[in-house]
């Protein structure tokens, strides 16, 4: 598979994590879940802040023509730090 799909991809998956942690009330839906969050909340933690790093060195790297493909991959990662650090729990703003 190509690299900047592999990317996307992976991108893709940090971002849904994010905003279903965010939206959905993990621990009210099945305990599960919330174990499941928390054993995967560091690992995906690090990867949120390492995978732009690794874009960007990929982006570094590739050709003048190629540096296009990465700006996709980089833009969600960036949109996903932004949602993990101002998006709101919605589930806990809603209640009074």
């Amino acid at each position: 598979m190509n690299k900047v799909k592999v990317l996307a991809v992976l991108s893709t998956i940090l971002l849904c994590y994010w905003l279903v942690t965010k939206v959905v009330d993990l621990y009210a839906l099945h305990p599960v879940f919330g174990a499941v969050y928390e054993l995967t909340s560091l690992i995906v933690l690090l990867a949120t802040f390492v995978l732009p790093i690794v874009t960007l060195v990929f982006l570094m790297k590739s050709s003048v023509l190629e540096r296009k493909k990465y700006i996709l991959p980089l833009i969600i990662n960036l949109i996903t730090i932004l949602v993990m650090i101002f998006f709101p729990f919605l589930y806990t703003a809603n209640q009074n």
